[in-house]
């Protein structure tokens, strides 16, 4: 083979690597994940967990963890929030247990946690999700590679039923991390979607009073 011919080829080998990374951007995967996920995705499940504050505050963890063959635990970790905004934040790790169980050591210790059934933790943060939605409020854009973590769990098998919003109206409490021009886009989706007054809001005193 000729230089001119192994340029032609690394040049080509650039152009598809590019086009495969742009495909899996607008698809919301992971650079780098991707695999790594679906090769966990079958593994024996280790544990899952929804944390207290959850239920008590509107926010908190879910957590679903499997075995790797050679010991290590892979995990997702999910912030689900059920007054409105669906699933904030979620990534996935493979880790040492030892690590592993320190950090749920110390999100025990923060937010309180109890086991859950597989298939209605996988249940919560799909109806989370769909929920938010329904609101015209889109989930974690790591969500639609994360969520392949869920491998075979069916959520139908979870006899509960969730309940989303609070007091029959979607709850929007602006986090730590979200900007003021954050939390506007929000409640501008929100008021397109239920009215101004068809939703309970807490933000910062610069938004405006409620």
């Amino acid at each position: 083979m000729g230089m001119d011919e192994k340029r032609r080829q690394k040049k080509l080998a650039r152009k598809t690597a590019k086009r495969k990374k742009t495909l899996a951007a607008k698809r919301g995967e992971i650079p780098g994940q991707g695999s790594r996920i679906a090769f966990a995705a079958d593994k024996p499940l280790q544990e899952c967990l929804i944390t207290r504050v959850l239920y008590d505050q509107g926010i908190g963890n879910v957590v679903i963890s499997r075995k790797m063959p050679n010991g290590d635990i892979a995990a997702a970790f999910f912030l689900v929030d059920i007054y409105c905004l669906g699933v904030k934040n979620c990534f996935f790790t493979i880790i040492p247990p030892g690590v592993y169980a320190q950090r749920i050591d110390h999100l025990v210790q923060k937010e309180g946690a109890e086991y859950a059934v597989p298939a209605c933790a996988v249940k919560l943060i799909k109806d989370a999700v769909a929920y938010a939605e329904g609101l015209g409020l889109h989930p974690h854009r790591d969500y639609l590679s994360v969520k392949g973590f869920f491998g075979s769990i069916d959520p139908t098998t979870c006899p509960k039923e969730f309940e989303f919003g609070k007091d029959g109206k979607p709850f929007y409490i602006a986090g730590p991390n979200e900007t003021q021009e954050d939390s506007e886009k929000i409640m501008a989706a929100l008021t397109r979607k239920v009215g101004s007054d068809g939703f309970h809001y807490m933000v910062r005193m610069d938004l405006g009073p409620e």
